[in-house]
């Protein structure tokens, strides 16, 4: 089994674990006692937002123990309704509670038909009251459109007898469709006494024409907007809500604050759970302790953060009681801290409650009393630059494609005797004297290029260091272990910091932390810190983070940082060389061929396939660079649409696309997205200006692709040649060869032999093709073939026997029937 399917099947398996709890069902009486023991504040908001609650939501607000708990549900409340409608910042909120003010004061109630209608669907665009002698006083209120049931909608609201407050009307079959229009006629003991205002019987006539053409749909109006149940009730397992039927679990809990940089300090909460109180799990021949962790901290009754861990330990431990340690970074002041502990085996848990007051940690602080903000800063400053303890970090460099000559600065304090430079594994410089700074020529074509520096002491024993990864693409979903980066010497509990980029509208499923192939922790919740403790002897280790999103279709990321190696271990790149193939017969894809089918030679030489998937079942990364030059005015309209079209139909549940627009130079309008709506989005803000930069479109779309595993796709339109371009053509031809992206180019009115020539090249080395038309009109088939032939592909990849940095490979594909299509070869 691979790592990667290893992986899948853990990250199932936590899935199931860390599944939603289900919302318990309330009887009446049990909600009316929880509402009646809330807050006046948070019945109220109870009642303002009825109409649009689901019942899933009102369960689980019920459901919630604190108060601060209902501010997050309330919160997360409107967030909910500002992502379904394509709000921020409370937009959706906002626009709720200025149409609310306006129902209490001009209509009978929230829960009033027309109350519930208007906060639904908003003010209508026409009102008209009308006042027949043979009908109830009647209200017609005109809406454009109404989703749901369409333009031009009519309402008719009319007083029933004997009543006061409007009623939606209904247009009903048979009977009750007689006794609904008996309701609208007049009750003939107040005719009397009203005063005929105004009497339109057409306005009636059209408004019960519409209410009939809408049926019964028009009392679907009423009803809140569906939410998703699991997303509604997602609170309750991030907050702290025991379960009083469940058996108890002792701990004992110690507080400590070890450290604190001046603003914040770490308040660390070590917790014992007695092992004889727990049960295993097993699985195969292995069982393992897991602890579930929920927290909470409080300030001043308010949420100030949550978090949600997941700790395992081996099933054979021999410790009579098991260590949590948990560590949350805070600002000095008073906190209340609730931490939830549950054993999902036996269902056993406990919750701990405690007051944390955290204090000022701070090294060579003058003077007596707390220290002002401008103080703590500077003592912290202070501290760094006089500790005997050595640390070095890199100035971060740009996220964007870097070339050419770049400095590498450093920031270092404590005690250091030199610092040594190391490009891509090999050493390359070492400063003995500040400042600890170099110049690397990082080569004219941009690829990944990997930095470490490293602080030695007076004996040239390395002590601690940094290390950066350049030009690594915009894949949004990464995970970095922060620090430590470079530990030549390490022991005992080290606290380990993590960051994490998830993508845009994805969730975070959680981050794993490893020490060698043992899980320590699993969280859930930034800060993503957690001390791991590593064992008192010489060997050599290593700490990984695993990160996974909550979408089974996206592979985990990792990050791996090596604990006490020698200073001449040998950093090796070992990676999977992937070979996009495409198989042809009479110029038609080839489906359902076997990996037996295929040999692949790497400089003549065979080599073994160690993956091999048919792209059918593969999701789709696929960019697009659209040149928005000022020649292509004329074929914008046309363009976009036919890009719109192509991703309408090409994109499927799992793929994902990004957009690049290039005039003078490229641009970026669509970062990595699996949304339709975004893309389409990104192709409407296309407008066409400037001169041609296409070589350094080319370079700048590929450079999004680093990183991105499985099926790749870079589609190029273009009307004509490059005017402007950093990049050669030479250059980028070679940058196409070291991204080994299928390179799919289409070319508008293009006439020079010269212009398609170097597009051929660069299509033909990637394994792509070449296209040429005369109007943008022709587009669409042009897309439809690329389609055709992204979901008929084939993925090999093997692992080459050379050492990274060498020079262009060539490989071939064959297979025993067909033309093969794929790249042409690779650089190590």
């Amino acid at each position: 089994m691979t790592f990667v399917e290893v992986m899948r099947k853990t990250i199932a398996v936590l899935l199931l674990l860390v599944s939603l709890p289900a919302v318990a069902a309330m009887s009446r009486r049990e909600e009316k006692d929880r509402v009646a023991a809330l807050p006046e504040a948070h019945r109220q908001f109870l009642i303002d937002v009825e109409p649009i609650m689901s019942r899933e939501e009102r369960q689980t607000y019920l459901a919630l123990e604190t108060d601060a708990q209902r501010d997050v549900f309330i919160t997360e409340f409107w967030r909910r309704r500002d992502r379904a409608r394509g709000f921020t910042n409370y937009a959706a909120r906002d626009e709720y509670m200025e149409r609310l003010v306006h129902v209490k004061e001009n209509f009978e109630s929230v829960f009033s038909d027309r109350g519930r209608i208007y906060l639904l669907k908003g003010p209508p665009a026409a009102v008209v009251d009308v006042d027949c002698p043979n009908f109830q006083p009647i209200q017609v209120w005109g809406y454009p459109y109404l989703e749901g049931l369409g333009h031009d909608v009519e309402l008719l609201f009319y007083i029933p007898r004997f009543r006061r407050e409007y009623r939606l009307w209904m247009a009903l079959e048979g009977r009750a469709a007689a006794m609904a229009m008996s309701d609208l006629a007049v009750d003939p003991t107040a005719l009397g006494r009203r005063k005929i205002a105004h009497c339109d019987p057409q306005v009636i006539g059209s408004a019960m024409r519409s209410m009939a053409l809408y049926g019964l749909r028009t009392h679907t109006m009423m009803e809140p907007p569906p939410v998703d149940a699991e997303e509604a009730s997602a609170i309750l397992r991030s907050v702290v809500i025991a379960d009083e039927k469940a058996p108890r679990l002792s701990a004992e809990i110690a507080i400590a604050f070890p450290s604190g940089d001046g603003a914040k300090t770490d308040a660390q909460l070590t917790i014992l759970v007695p092992r004889a109180e727990l049960k295993t799990t097993s699985t195969g021949i292995a069982s393992v302790y897991t602890l579930d962790v929920i927290g909470e901290v409080l300030r001043d009754g308010k949420m100030w953060e949550k978090y949600r861990y997941r700790f395992d330990f081996p099933g054979d431990i021999a410790d009579e009681k098991l260590p949590i340690v948990i560590d949350r970074t805070l600002r000095p002041a008073a906190y209340t801290s609730r931490v939830k502990i549950s054993d999902p085996a036996s269902g056993a848990q406990t919750v701990l409650v405690s007051e944390l007051t955290v204090p000022v940690i701070l090294s060579r602080v003058d003077g007596e009393g707390p220290p002002s903000s401008e103080t703590i800063a500077l003592a912290s400053i202070r501290e760094d630059m006089q500790s005997s303890r050595a640390k070095l970090r890199i100035v971060p460099l740009s996220e964007n494609v870097i070339s050419g000559l770049q400095t590498i600065d450093t920031i270092v304090s404590g005690s250091v005797h030199a610092v040594e430079f190391w490009l891509d594994g090999k050493k390359v410089a070492t400063r003995r004297s500040p400042p600890y700074k170099l110049d690397l020529d990082f080569g004219t074509v941009p690829r990944s290029r990997r930095i470490r520096v490293v602080a030695l002491d007076s004996h040239d024993e390395p002590i601690t260091g940094d290390e950066v990864v350049v030009n690594t693409g915009t894949d949004p979903f990464r995970v970095r272990i922060a620090s430590p980066r470079v530990a030549p010497k390490l022991s005992g509990p080290v606290k380990v910091e993590v960051d994490v980029r998830v993508p845009a509208g994805k969730e975070l499923g959680g981050v794993e932390f490893y020490w060698n192939e043992t899980r320590v922790a699993t969280m859930f919740d930034p800060p993503f810190v957690q001390t791991v403790t590593v064992p008192r002897t010489d060997g050599v280790g290593y700490i990984r983070a695993v990160a996974t999103l909550k979408d089974p279709e996206i592979d985990p990321v990792e990050d791996v940082v090596m604990v006490n190696t020698p200073a001449s271990m040998e950093t090796l790149d070992v990676h999977l060389v992937e070979l996009p193939t495409t198989v042809t017969i009479s110029g038609k894809p080839v489906n359902g061929l076997s990996e037996s089918a295929f040999k692949v030679l790497d400089e003549g030489q065979p080599v073994k396939i160690a993956r091999f998937e048919h792209v059918k079942d593969l999701p789709l990364a696929i960019g697009m660079a659209v040149d928005t030059s000022g020649s292509m005015e004329m074929r914008m309209a046309t363009a976009r649409d036919a890009g719109a079209a192509f991703f309408q139909n090409v994109l499927r549940k799992g793929d994902k696309a990004f957009l690049v627009a290039f005039d003078s130079q490229p641009h970026l309008v669509q970062q990595w997205s699996p949304n339709l709506k975004e893309i389409h989005s990104g192709l409407a803000k296309m407008r066409a200006e400037e001169r041609t930069a296409l070589y350094d479109a080319i370079v700048y779309a590929l450079y999004n692709f680093l990183g991105v595993k499985g099926q790749k796709a870079l589609v190029l339109v273009t009307d004509g040649k490059d005017t402007v371009s950093k990049f050669t053509f030479e250059q980028t031809l070679e940058y196409a060869q070291r991204a080994a992206v299928p390179v799919y180019s289409i070319g508008i009115g293009i006439r020079g032999l010269d212009v398609k020539g170097k597009l051929n090249r660069i299509t033909s080395e990637t394994g792509g093709s070449s296209y040429y038309i005369d109007s943008a009109d022709e587009l669409s088939q042009i897309y439809a073939d690329i389609h055709n032939e992204l979901r008929s592909q084939y993925v090999l990849g093997f692992y080459p026997s050379v050492k990274p940095g060498g020079k262009w490979r060539e490989l071939t594909v064959k297979v025993a029937e067909g033309k093969v299509k794929t790249i042409r070869g690779y650089y190590p």
